[in-house]
């Protein structure tokens, strides 16, 4: 029987030259959600840090007027280095599912891609505060461990660092 693969993982193409990112939220009802991604990604393990700036400072804008979908992330590179990225985040989720939302597309800043072969927040979808191959949260919780471990796995391969244990609950109350 062949063994499963350790990464799940899939990579875009790019990285920062930096592992420091500033980001701006200009929806200041987003706040706590992108706040709340930003915090994940920035305990993972991976060596690399979101930072809120002013927007002049900014590398990555969040905002609501550049997505097509529940939320779209658009990067520029220069060769293979991304040198800045806006992140569009539709209305219509609650704060929790849209810190998930987030999260999902801070990944795609970081330089990972869509994963669809095993649960994690890059899973191409999100939908009743869960990613598609993830469970969903009981009722009257949310699925507050943002991140799962082939999504960090995969931020390291590109910043280096180590995958760090999750020390709460995947589901918290509402």
């Amino acid at each position: 029987m062949p063994c499963a693969r350790a990464d799940a993982y899939r990579l875009e193409g790019g990285r920062w030259p930096t592992r420091t990112i500033s980001y701006y939220t200009e929806t200041a009802a987003y706040a706590w959600s992108v706040d709340t991604a930003a915090y994940a990604w920035n305990t993972s393990g991976a060596q690399v840090q979101f930072v809120k700036s002013s927007r002049a400072n900014a590398k990555v804008l969040v905002g609501i007027r550049w997505y097509r979908h529940a939320g779209d992330a658009t990067m520029h590179r220069v060769g293979g280095s991304i040198v800045r990225a806006e992140v569009g985040i539709q209305t219509g989720h609650d704060r929790y599912e849209m810190a998930l939302i987030v999260a999902h597309e801070l990944g795609h800043v970081l330089g990972l891609d869509h994963e669809t072969g095993a649960c994690a927040t890059m899973n191409p979808s999100v939908g009743d505060d869960h990613t598609t191959k993830c469970p969903a949260p009981p009722a009257g919780t949310w699925t507050c461990r943002l991140l799962q471990p082939d999504d960090v796995r995969g931020a390291v391969s590109l910043y280096g660092g180590t995958v760090r244990p999750w020390r709460g609950p995947s589901f918290c109350n509402r």
